[in-house]
């Protein structure tokens, strides 16, 4: 034990310090759910000073309740114990286990408060990893423990379940209780009912439908503890759930951030993955997600793996991926990415349903991160209460994205529904060389609308430094429109005619938009984790228009000890063989200097034409092109 405890103090001490603080806390019955995948965390604590309420709420949120009921720091206890052999972590975890059954054991009215099947499952598991760990797992009143929990989330069965994260949870939990009971037929139970929710859930680019990359993650821990499981029992385990769980792991690769963290899409919180995509690593044993990983075993599966295959492990042959960037059609995420380093670009484009209720009105939605800094950010969630904070990071002004007529296209109902969803059409991906665009429809303005009006958004990737966002907004009415951009936290704004610009720690960027705009900046809500409020820098674009039109945004980030400047000049398009000059309702298009670089020239046409289409260098039947030196790219037809 002595290794583990040199292996975590070298590579993970941040981890450590972190696991005996929450241990140290509950010693003395104080709670604090702030770990890094505590799924609705805390940084208030609450302590019993005598005996514990398990049905103790703090303030209006039942998210802290439910936390406390998963029993996350009873597994703190046993690897405290682990890492420092003081026996009074090991009783201590051992003392709650006991104490849990005697005064909250299972009960129908507890089904909604500390007997939710999500938090049962998931307390289960906690425990019979503490339990392991500390070599008590033959207690008989421990056993008992296991078996009223496998009985009740043996009944747990519904629709709800069948097409829920919690229902993959809460199957992971009876399928671990069941094998440690050597209960092979409710474990086999179990197993199926998993592969049956995985066949509705996972979708053909392997993300979880709900479209929140926490209970992504969330789920793909799941599956993982399974297959853990299996191994440790020798049981034979279903190939389709492993397939999965390698999909699921394979997009969560394929949609981190340059720093190895997800982006705050839907309901998630700003977290680092490598340990999870690390876990995966080693339990798939798939080499292909090591670009994703810690260089050394993560610290869950480090306590229970051994020496030999933490060994083994740091000594495994990494490879990055066959791919850069990553076209999720499926659930309509595209990642637009310019390498695997952390001081790499990469902008996501959010072009697909919004999923379940933990979805946020966010079509259309662009989040943009340069040389490994973000610029454009989600809002984040910040709470389940229904309050108006909820309501309001859940709208479509708190994504960067477009409002029309002051109305939003997906309608806000309730802290899980919405009235009305937009729907998206019409998706393309397009990679040439290092070059990368990306495209789609937003129908909600359509839908039973009056005066209806079609948005199309367009990305256009040219390097690390320069992202193009393009909208044509096509009607035969007149409406205001209002682009919202939000900034990073850490970034200050100044605002001038035609330009925002955000200096940041590290990086500096301006947003460029097009004369007859006007801009008003604020601080608008940030949430970049459960509980966990702030504000951030944010402008509200605005025009007035008559038919359709179109707006082009040019972001140019650059890192502060390298600037260069940007200049854009809209070019005249005309026909090559009849010379016409294209109005800007058919075709526009401009050229881009940066620094000392050959200039960009980028055309894109609105309407079909009959002959070649010219502006600056660039000639092109294409719809989206882009032009420099002897290199010109057709994006789109």
């Amino acid at each position: 034990m002595n290794y583990l405890k040199t292996h975590l103090e070298t590579h993970f001490p941040n981890y450590l310090k972190l696991l005996v603080e929450h241990a140290d806390r509950a010693l003395g019955q104080c709670f604090q759910f702030s770990m890094p995948w505590d799924m609705e965390s805390t940084w208030v604590s609450h302590t019993f000073e005598q005996a514990i309420d398990w049905d103790y709420q703090m303030a209006d949120d039942p998210e802290w309740t439910f936390m406390l009921s998963r029993s996350g720091f009873v597994l703190h206890l046993a690897q405290a114990w682990v890492i420092t052999q003081d026996s009074r972590y090991a009783e201590k975890a051992v003392w709650y286990i006991h104490d849990f059954l005697k005064q909250a054991p299972y009960s129908v009215e507890r089904e909604k408060i500390t007997w939710r099947s999500l938090d049962a499952s998931m307390r289960l598991m906690h425990w019979i990893d503490a339990m392991l760990l500390l070599k008590q797992e033959d207690s008989e009143q421990f056993l008992a423990g296991v078996r009223m929990h496998t009985d009740y989330l043996a009944t747990q069965d519904s629709e709800f379940l069948l097409f829920s994260n919690w229902g993959i949870i809460g199957n992971a939990g009876l399928f671990k209780g069941s094998l440690f009971l050597h209960d092979t037929k409710r474990a086999l139970l179990a197993q199926q009912r998993v592969a049956q929710s995985l066949s509705y859930q996972i979708l053909s680019d392997g993300m979880q439908w709900e479209q929140s990359p926490l209970y992504h993650a969330e789920v793909l821990s799941a599956l993982l503890s399974m297959i853990q499981t299996a191994k440790r029992y020798g049981w034979p385990f279903d190939s389709y759930i492993t397939d999965k769980a390698k999909d699921m792991a394979a997009f969560m690769l394929g949609s981190m951030k340059p720093n190895r963290h997800h982006f705050l899409q839907s309901d998630s919180d700003d977290t680092d993955i490598r340990d999870v995509l690390t876990r995966a690593s080693f339990l798939l044993e798939d080499l292909s997600l090591a670009v994703g990983c810690f260089a050394e075993l993560e610290p869950y599966s480090s306590f229970f793996a051994g020496k030999e295959a933490i060994e083994s492990f740091a000594r495994r042959t990494t490879q990055e991926p066959g791919f850069c960037s990553f076209a999720a059609m499926a659930s309509g995420n595209i990642y637009l990415r310019t390498g695997w380093t952390e001081q790499d670009s990469c902008c996501h484009f959010r072009c697909g349903q919004i999923g379940g209720g933990h979805g946020h009105a966010d079509l259309l939605h662009v989040d943009i991160v340069a040389h490994g800094h973000d610029v454009l950010v989600d809002s984040g969630r910040y709470t389940y209460c229904e309050k108006e904070e909820r309501k309001i990071l859940k709208q479509q002004a708190s994504h960067n994205t477009i409002v029309v007529d002051g109305k939003d296209a997906t309608v806000y109902e309730s802290t899980w529904t919405y009235a009305k969803r937009a729907l998206c059409a019409n998706r393309m991906f397009s990679s040439k060389g290092n070059w990368n665009y990306a495209q789609a429809n937003n129908l909600g303005y359509l839908m039973g609308a009056q005066h209806p009006v079609l948005i199309e958004r367009e990305i256009l990737q040219i390097d690390a430094s320069l992202v193009l966002i393009h909208d044509t907004l096509i009607t035969s009415s007149h409406h205001s429109f209002t682009w919202h951009f939000h900034f990073s936290d850490q970034g200050d704004i100044t605002t001038e005619t035609n330009a925002i610009h955000v200096s940041s720690p590290g990086i500096a960027s301006t947003l460029y938009f097009e004369p007859g705009m006007e801009a008003v900046s604020n601080r608008t809500l940030y949430a970049p984790h459960y509980n966990d409020l702030t504000t951030k820098p944010s402008v509200q674009l605005q025009r007035h228009a008559e038919g359709s039109n179109s707006a082009l945004f040019v972001l140019h980030s650059e890192p502060m000890d390298q600037p260069k400047s940007c200049t854009i000049v809209e070019l005249p398009v005309h026909g090559a063989r009849s010379n016409r000059l294209y109005s800007k309702q058919e075709a526009r298009a401009w050229r881009i200097q940066k620094g000392s670089d050959e200039p960009i020239e980028v055309l894109l046409r609105y309407q079909e034409t009959m002959e070649l289409l010219c502006a600056g260098s660039l000639k092109t039947y294409g719809r989206a092109c882009v032009h420099q030196g002897s290199r010109t790219e057709v994006f789109r037809f």
